[in-house]
């Protein structure tokens, strides 16, 4: 037997952004290790990033682009497709969550609402705009995008990353319709609360047990978690699944989008 993982994504090109983040980095090594040369994009540097893949002979390059703005999305994508002449799959991880005020929404000002809709949403639908073009004329890709379980049943003080991450799942829906008949797939992924090192830090131990305590499955949601179900929907194991949002939340949520 091969010694391959499943969800096989030898020879592929996975363009992967927030690619330095606590998930976005995990992800990029379980891609590698399932075969993908990865274009790993984020606002800040990823050189760490690209050495520490190469030292376990994984292939990748790195773009530092703001995808809040159109043009660095459109060069990331470019320089994605001059690299290695195709982009078969993009995983939105991109978005702001920690370091937000919590408050009624009646107390949101409008800048701050504006920048979450820009890092949460915009950058989600720039992104997919890029590569858009280069996965219809080669009429295969796959999509995934990082949306989060408050989008079903919403967050108390929070109305914006609600707004932004519910924004995710009809952007999935409608680009799956759109991009169907070229042969892409569009899915996205809504964890609940994942366990970090950030997270923990940030958050008391009395929340996070609370968190857990309200799932079906009350163990504390890994980045393992995330990271596999994002791998089964780039590989053509989900050939199939499109237009769908996986919720990976231990059952805190039961319902459908």
């Amino acid at each position: 037997m091969s010694d391959r993982p499943p969800f096989d994504l030898t020879g592929q090109v996975a363009l992967v952004t927030g690619a330095s983040g606590a998930i976005g980095s995990q992800l990029v090594a379980e891609l590698v290790r399932r075969g993908a040369a990865i274009v790993a994009v984020d606002i800040e540097d990823g050189s760490g990033l690209v050495r520490a893949i190469s030292e376990f002979g994984g292939e990748s390059m790195s773009i530092t682009a703001d995808l809040r703005d159109e043009t660095d999305a459109a060069r990331a994508a470019a320089d994605a497709l001059a690299w290695r002449g195709r982009i078969d799959v993009l995983v939105n991880m991109v978005g702001i969550y920690y370091n937000v005020p919590r408050v009624p929404f009646w107390e949101i000002g409008a800048d701050v609402w504006d920048d979450m809709i820009r890092s949460n949403m915009r950058t989600v639908f720039l992104s997919c705009k890029a590569v858009s073009g280069p996965m219809r004329e080669a009429r295969r890709g796959r999509i995934v995008n990082v949306s989060s379980n408050v989008a079903v049943f919403g967050m108390g003080n929070f109305m914006h990353y609600v707004a932004a991450k519910a924004a995710i799942v009809g952007m999935t829906r409608s680009m799956a319709r759109e991009l169907g008949p070229f042969g892409i797939a569009v899915n996205a992924v809504a964890p609940g609360l994942v366990h970090t090192e950030r997270g923990e830090g940030e958050l008391t131990p009395e929340y996070l047990q609370a968190v857990v305590n309200g799932q079906m499955l009350c163990s504390p949601i890994q980045v393992s978690d995330v990271v596999h179900a994002v791998a089964f929907l780039s590989s053509d194991e989900s050939r199939l699944i499109t237009g769908q949002t996986l919720l990976v939340n231990g059952g805190a949520v039961v319902g459908s989008f």
